[in-house]
């Protein structure tokens, strides 16, 4: 007789191993799953990262050497030239408002008669219109008296002098008066001797004064009165 277990014994316990065996992997199958939901569901319920922008990187301003600091800065300063137009065009008006200025100022230099007041005759006037301020006080002279021609001829000698109005523009101004002086001298004797006393007043050169004296119809008498 042999003593041991049986084989049906055997079989049942093999086939219970076997189970046990099944259950244990299964077991630890749920177990290895569950761990894996549980981790992604953690890194699910992490706080995202917010993006981080990317930084900018500024460099750093490099200025200009000094040289051309200064050139470009000689280069925008207005010049004397530029800043007289832009005074003259801060100031500029039309024909009829330097005509009504100027009879006004007329008006008020035979009155009050100072030469002082009477710079500013030229100053506030754009220079294209002093041409008409020399022939306005200039054609009152000429048929007034003696007195009259005096004091425009001495307005006219500072203006000259202190470069309140330019030689054209005494020329032009007299140039008008030069053309009727024939015609003014019927009705003012005077008026021959009285312009030529304005004329020199104005420190025009020998050139100007022939040019004036050409436009009169009687052009020999008038220069030689200029001469």
């Amino acid at each position: 007789m042999t003593f041991g277990p049986g084989k049906s014994f055997a079989g049942k316990k093999e086939g219970k191993r076997e189970s046990l065996s099944r259950t244990s992997s299964s077991s630890n199958m749920f177990s290895m799953l569950q761990n894996n939901t549980e981790t992604a569901a953690e890194a699910s319920k992490a706080p995202e990262q917010p993006a981080q922008r990317k930084r900018l990187i500024l460099q750093p301003r490099t200025k200009p050497p000094v040289e051309e600091q200064e050139a470009a800065a000689a280069a925008t300063a207005p010049t004397p030239e530029s800043e007289s137009s832009e005074d003259e065009a801060a100031v500029e008006m039309t024909e009829e408002e330097a005509v009504k200025k100027i009879a006004e100022d007329s008006k008020e230099f035979f009155g009050v008669r100072s030469l002082d007041e009477a710079e500013v005759y030229f100053t506030n006037l754009p220079s294209i219109h002093h041409f008409r301020l020399v022939n306005k006080l200039a054609s009152a002279a000429v048929e007034s008296k003696e007195s009259e021609a005096q004091l425009v001829a001495d307005f006219f000698a500072r203006a000259a002098t202190k470069k309140l109005c330019a030689a054209i523009a005494f020329e032009d101004g007299l140039s008008l008066i030069s053309e009727l002086i024939d015609e003014i001298v019927i009705d003012a004797p005077k008026a021959f001797d009285l312009f030529v006393t304005i004329v020199k007043g104005t420190g025009l050169d020998e050139e100007r004064r022939t040019r004036l004296a050409s436009k009169s119809m009687d052009s020999d008498k008038l220069l030689a009165l200029l001469s």
